[in-house]
C-alpha cells in the first residue's frame, strides 16, 4: 500500500508590481499576505517562504515576522529571470499554484500538488483589489478568478495533509 507523501506549502513572497517591474502607484498586497498567514496559523501550516530580497528591503519587520513561524529562504533580488536563488524567479513548478490555481479547475490543481509534492502563492493571487494595467493580457492574467481564489485556498488547506518544511 503506497503512504501519501505529505505536501510543503510555500510562498513566493513579492508584491504585486515586482515581477512586472513597475511602480506600486499605492498599492501593495499586505492585506493578502495578513490573510494568508491567518489561514496558515489556523491550520497550523509551517511554510517555506521564498522572499524576493526587494520585498525584503521594503517590508523588513514583515519578514522578521514571518521568520519567527515559518521557513524563510530566498527567491532572487529583483525578480529578474536567471537570479540566483534557492527558488528562482520564473521557475516552472508546474500547475501547482499562482496563476494556475486561479484558471484551472480546482480537482486539477489540486491532483496536481499532490503529485508534485508542493504548492506556491503569491499575495497577488490572493488580493482581490489588484490595480488594473494597461496590458490588456496582462490585466487579465492577473485578474483571473481573484475573488474565487480565497475559497479555492481555504478549501485546500481543509484537504491536504501538509507537511513540514
Amino acid at each position: 500500500m503506497a503512504v501519501e507523501k505529505k505536501i510543503i506549502f510555500s510562498v513566493d513572497l513579492e508584491d504585486w508590481n515586482h515581477a512586472l517591474h513597475i511602480d506600486k502607484r499605492g498599492h501593495i498586497s499586505l492585506y493578502a499576505l495578513h490573510w494568508l498567514l491567518t489561514l496558515l496559523s489556523f491550520y497550523k501550516i509551517k511554510a517555506i517562504f521564498y522572499v524576493l530580497k526587494q520585498f525584503e528591503r521594503e517590508y523588513p519587520l514583515t519578514v522578521e515576522e514571518i521568520a519567527k513561524i515559518h521557513v524563510i529562504k530566498t527567491h532572487g533580488d529583483c525578480h529578474y529571470r536567471g537570479e540566483i536563488a534557492d527558488r528562482n524567479p520564473y521557475a516552472w513548478l508546474g500547475f501547482t499554484g499562482g496563476f494556475w490555481f486561479r484558471f484551472l479547475p480546482y480537482w486539477f490543481v489540486k491532483w496536481q500538488i499532490k503529485r508534485k509534492g508542493f504548492c506556491y502563492f503569491h499575495p497577488h493571487d490572493l488580493d482581490e483589489n489588484n490595480p488594473k494595467l494597461i496590458n490588456p493580457w496582462l490585466n487579465w492574467k492577473r485578474h483571473i478568478n481573484l475573488k474565487g481564489a480565497k475559497v479555492k485556498l481555504e478549501r485546500l488547506c481543509r484537504e491536504i495533509e501538509w507537511g513540514q518544511p
